[in-house]
């Protein structure tokens, strides 16, 4: 082994015995079940939370994972305190933080009432001019973004699902866009699927600086190949 592989090896060592020393803190949506989301407790649940639980025991991590406001988890990636579970990658974001192996896949649907569908989803175009009923803080992609910064589209915000599927009952959106097993848990039969958004792949996300680059190392290690793990229905 040459001095600098020796080096490098050393220095990853040390950077493992720290961390496995150090709590290392991470975040995840306190609003977004069944992926993320706070108990009575205000303990994190969900499919991220687990996620990360697991990752950290093969790697030897001890992590603390609060489950927060989306927005909030989002400033706390940025601020570079915590790392994020559940994340959606974008140019902006890549240049921003670094990302890990893919977690999961999440199926984006565009839903309305039953019924009053006013026409099905076949792209970005069928949304010009409608109301549409998206989480605060979350991107879904780039073309929905560019509709919404030019007005084509009004972007209604809400912290959690159940407050646009109240909207969506009440008539105040004409639809809303959600994942299909978070909407599942909340529609008693009042709403209908009217085409497929997005199918999105999620990540961890950590701060963009050198002590994260080791960590991500030692999560990507543990994470499995995606392909291996069923789609979501």
């Amino acid at each position: 082994m040459t001095a600098t592989r020796l080096a490098t090896a050393v220095l990853l060592l040390l950077s493992s015995l720290s961390q496995a020393r150090e709590v290392l803190r991470f975040a995840i949506d306190a609003h977004n079940p069944p992926f993320m989301y706070a108990d009575d407790q205000g303990v994190a649940q969900g499919l991220y939370a687990q996620t990360l639980r697991e990752l950290g025991q093969r790697a030897g991590l001890t992590l603390r994972i609060e489950a927060i406001p989306w927005k909030r988890a989002l400033a706390y990636l940025e601020r570079g305190s915590h790392g994020v579970a559940g994340l959606y990658r974008n140019e902006e974001r890549q240049r921003r933080y670094l990302f890990s192996r893919p977690i999961y896949r999440e199926e984006l649907v565009v839903y309305a009432r039953k019924g009053q569908a006013l026409a099905p989803y076949r792209g970005i175009a069928s949304l010009y001019g409608k109301r549409v009923g998206v989480l605060s803080g979350w991107f879904y992609s780039d073309d929905f973004s560019r509709a919404r910064d030019q007005r084509r589209l009004l972007a209604d915000e809400a912290a959690r699902d159940a407050q646009n599927v109240d909207k969506l009952r009440l008539g105040r959106l004409d639809y809303l866009i959600g994942i299909r097993e978070s909407i599942a848990a909340l529609n008693h039969g009042e709403l209908e699927e009217t085409g497929i958004f997005a199918s999105n792949l999620t990540y961890i996300a950590l701060p963009h600086d050198q002590r994260s680059q080791a960590l991500l190392q030692q999560l990507n290690a543990h994470i499995p190949d995606l392909s291996d793990k069923p789609r979501a229905p």
